[in-house]
């Protein structure tokens, strides 16, 4: 077979497959055609050399925000430049706005785009007024029917639970499992200061997903008295539920990650929550970088990639098509490089800790076309003032 491009020499870790090793990988007309050793590269127009690299999947980040209508939107093109290529909404849009979201952004994007519809009307509103003080802005009957007449686009429904749902936490949870219910997909639960936590666990379903697990800011997931972490957490993990990252710029503190890891309990995803106010300075927050973090943490390069791979992909029950290389998936793909030496990394309080390895995008492939990194150009919308105020304060750590 003549291919359109051949991924050549690199080592290729694929764990919806479990192979680890060295391969070629062939693409044509958008599509994964085949990976073995040796494939000829006779009248292919593209040969890309990734000896001395690793290649995987395309990656997918199932929490960021995308919708530049808002405040915390960033452009989707930028996540090519980390080597992700599908990248998924966490609610930044509501029913109202959800139709204009997909027509203006991601039947446009270079990036493969889906999202989460949030209960609140409008999405994610602003960071000085939550969208969920008044619970009147919560609509589950519209926000079904928004998933149900968008199925190739929305994936799920988003609730943010802690103080931008003041006392109602739990009435607002339940409306979001309404929405859920009836348009039959998950529910992603941000968790915050102010969550029930044990409320919200014994109500989530299998399949839904707790965002922020590892957030350092009274995370009720983590037992007052003893040691670990309150009972609900392993019964709703055995139920099915999903446990990820969403690091963004308040929800990733080492002490939490580290406490969860020495009784063994691991994030099912890695996410980034990217937005507006982590996508620069001072936190800079991208996939492989969040990655690096939980290789710092002791997790294998193995589960990172499979964490941000073929785990999400199942969580949005999407794994034939993405977060793989079986042949006849769509030709999504990731080459980086993994650097040795001494490198810094901060959690979401600019607490610093040292790792040893760190994850160097070097090529996205996506639908077979491929985009070295870095070459994707952004422009990040201008701060308002109270947005500097906001930047300096995660920069003062408060």
């Amino acid at each position: 077979m003549v291919y359109d491009l051949i991924i050549k020499g690199g080592h290729v870790i694929d764990p919806s497959q479990g192979l680890d090793g060295v391969y070629d990988l062939g693409i044509a007309q958008q599509r994964v055609q085949k990976i073995a050793t040796n494939l000829s590269t006779d009248g292919c127009p593209d040969v890309y050399d990734a000896s001395g690299m690793y290649v995987c999947p395309g990656l997918v980040d199932l929490h960021g925000h995308w919708y530049e209508g808002g405040l915390y939107g960033v452009n989707a093109g930028l996540c090519l430049n980390h080597g992700v290529t599908t990248a998924v909404d966490a609610g930044s849009t509501g029913f109202a706005n959800f139709c204009e979201f997909r027509r203006t952004t991601m039947e446009r994007s270079p990036v493969n785009l889906l999202a989460f519809v949030h209960i609140s009307f409008l999405g994610l509103h602003a960071p000085f007024l939550e969208e969920l003080l008044d619970l009147r802005y919560a609509r589950p009957a519209e926000t079904a029917e928004t998933i149900l007449q968008n199925r190739e686009h929305a994936v799920g429904v988003k609730v943010r639970i802690g103080n931008m749902t003041a006392a109602h936490g739990v009435e607002a949870l339940e409306m979001a499992l309404q929405a859920a219910n009836e348009a039959r997909v998950p529910l992603m639960v941000h968790i915050s200061k102010g969550a029930d936590e044990k409320e919200i666990l014994r109500r989530l379903r299998p399949g839904d997903i707790l965002t922020h697990c590892f957030h350092g800011r009274g995370n009720g997931l983590v037992a007052r008295e003893g040691n670990g972490f309150i009972p609900m957490v392993g019964e709703a993990r055995a139920r099915g539920v999903l446990f990820d990252v969403g690091h963004g710029c308040g929800s990733f503190a080492w002490e939490t990650a580290q406490k969860a890891f020495e009784y063994h309990f691991y994030p099912d995803t890695l996410s980034t929550d990217l937005h507006r106010y982590c996508a620069a300075e001072p936190l800079w927050v991208n996939l492989p970088n969040v990655m690096s973090k939980f290789l710092c943490l002791g997790m294998t390069l193995q589960d990172v990639i499979l964490k941000t791979t073929l785990a999400p992909a199942k969580a949005l029950h999407r794994e034939t098509d993405i977060g793989t290389l079986r042949p006849g998936a769509n030709a999504d793909v990731f080459a980086f490089e993994l650097a040795e030496g001494e490198f810094e990394f901060k959690d979401t309080h600019m607490r610093v800790r040292k790792g040893f390895r760190l994850i160097k995008p070097r090529l996205a492939t996506r639908n077979g076309v491929t985009c070295t990194s870095g070459t994707v150009k952004v422009q990040l919308r201008e701060l308002y003032e109270f947005d500097k105020k906001l930047l300096n304060d995660i920069a003062l750590g408060a």
